[in-house]
């Protein structure tokens, strides 16, 4: 266990069923997440962690019971949309349809207020900012959804890789935490869980939390519960193309033993805990040139 002078790092879960979320969106959800679920809270009682998870609200209305356990075992239940559509291919009143539905399922479930994001596949990206302003419009005071290193498939280039306060186009204001990131040669690298967990070295993400601690900033990890079920592509009765299989399945075997060994080696705790720890924080503007204002221009916020 490190100094307890480090930084408190968060671990986080992002609460879908793999069908659903990545083979078939319009599939109905699997018993696959309850179990799944329930692996990752029985590993974090052994180690004594709490945690966020960020629960997909079709997975809270088919499994309520979940939802009322990761509550009652004192995790923190935070939103991760409704439907696990991406917010580019949603208008802006279907995102915040989405979101509202979302928040107070989950509110009404637990009966505490849900006041953190996380959009699916991290899909707030430049071309859809406006997406920041219908989160605080509808209540929400943190987000997780920003990955600062850019890939195809997601990120923003240049945006911050630590905890900080994001304005809006509007003026309002969020508090972002980014999830992990390692830097190296002028790149980012997203190694904040997911895939990379599972392709990466336990070493290269030890070298990663240990990066941000020496710039004073703590670690935001994420998984989903497929992950910790190596047997779950194989067992499903569906056809998963080859290719889908191999970038999902690889490096499952080992996911679990290498998130034991981050709980042994670290401390985290939930984003609320990490945002209480962290104190004042600077304030970020996206980049509000002609070119992107103009590209969000068209997408009021939904009253």
């Amino acid at each position: 266990m490190n100094a307890t002078s480090e930084p408190l790092n968060a671990f986080t879960v992002d609460v879908e069923d793999w069908v659903q979320s990545v083979l078939d969106a319009e599939s109905p959800l699997t018993e696959n997440f309850v179990a799944n679920t329930h692996r990752i809270l029985d590993l974090l009682d052994k180690h004594s962690t709490k945690a966020t998870f960020f629960v997909l609200g079709l997975a809270a209305e088919k499994a309520p019971e979940l939802v009322r356990e990761i509550h009652g075992r004192g995790h923190e239940v935070q939103s991760h949309g409704f439907a696990h559509r991406h917010v580019h291919a949603q208008t802006p009143r279907e995102f915040r349809d989405d979101v509202v539905k979302s928040k107070k399922l989950l509110e009404d479930l637990i009966g505490s207020p849900v006041c953190g994001y996380r959009a699916p596949a991290f899909s707030i990206t430049e071309r859809n900012l406006w997406a920041l302003d219908v989160l605080v419009d509808a209540g929400f005071t943190f987000d997780s959804s920003i990955n600062p290193a850019k890939t195809s498939r997601y990120g923003i280039a240049g945006a911050p890789r630590f905890p900080h306060r994001l304005r809006t186009q509007s003026g309002g204001e969020l508090i972002e935490i980014p999830v992990a990131s390692y830097r190296a040669l002028g790149k980012t690298i997203p190694l904040g869980g997911g895939g990379y967990f599972r392709l990466f070295p336990i070493k290269m993400i030890d070298k990663t939390i240990k990066q941000l601690h020496a710039q004073g900033h703590p670690a935001t990890i994420y998984t989903h519960p497929y992950e910790f079920n190596p047997n779950e592509i194989a067992s499903l009765d569906r056809n998963v193309p080859l290719r889908l299989r191999l970038h999902q399945g690889l490096g499952r075997g080992r996911f679990a033993d290498k998130i034991e060994r981050l709980l042994a080696n670290w401390r985290f705790g939930p984003l609320c805990d990490v945002i209480q720890a962290l104190g004042d924080l600077p304030v970020h503007e996206h980049n509000r040139t002609p070119e992107n204002l103009s590209r969000n221009q068209n997408y009021a916020i939904p009253t």
